[in-house]
Parts: structure tokens; sequence; C-alpha cells
């Protein structure tokens, strides 16, 4: 009997596996972005140092249902044993105001008359 040796490999700890450069924002999310980094300057931070964050916009393909000044934030906070951890997102409009859902956007969107079809 032949065995092969397989070795198992974290999300977290690819270090080896070339990252695929990240995706441009569109203008309209650009200036959403600035927008929220600038509320978040003004709250007190209490962020872990460890915790990464990714924003996509509408061009990103898991988001393109948000509207085109909308963006989505992906934070994941290793915890636990061997980098496992958990993504925890958030949703903006270009206020800046945080939806934590789905459904919150989607609620927020038929208070203010629109309507997705998907």
């Amino acid at each position: 009997m032949k065995y092969e040796k397989v070795e198992l490999i974290s999300p977290v700890s690819s270090s080896n596996k070339p990252k695929p450069p990240p995706k441009k924002l569109s203008p309209a999310a650009q200036a959403t972005l600035k927008v929220v980094k600038e509320r978040a300057q003004k709250r007190v931070s209490r962020r872990t140092p460890d915790v990464a964050v990714n924003y996509f916009d509408n061009t990103c393909d898991r988001y393109n249902w948000l509207l085109h000044d909308w963006i989505a934030e992906e934070r994941f906070v290793p915890t636990g044993h061997r980098g496992a951890g958990r993504i925890y997102k958030y949703y903006y409009d270009p206020t800046g105001m945080m939806y934590y859902t789905k459904r919150d956007v989607f609620f927020a969107w038929s208070r203010s008359n629109i309507i997705y079809i998907d």
C-alpha cells in the first residue's frame, strides 16, 4: 500500500500561496469608504490587532446585488484553534450608515422606494 503525504493549509497561514491583486473600488464606492473611515475615526477604536478587513463594492461577484455607491466590509477575526475564526459582514450606504445584514439593507432600500429585482 502506498501513502501520500498531504499537507493541510489553513486559510490564515497560507502565506506561500500568492494572493490575487485586490480589485479597485469604483469611484462612488471610494467616496463611501472615505465617509466610513472618517466616521470610524470619530469613534473610540476597539479593534484587535489581528483583525483583517476587506472592502467590496458591486463589482465583486459576491456583492453584485449592492447599489453602485454602497460598500460591504468583511472582518476576519481569528479565534480558537489553528487559525479558525469568524467573518463579520457589514454594509454601508453613501452617508456611512452601517447595516448588519442583507435584510437590513433591503429594508433601508424599501424605505427609500428602491425596489430590488433579482
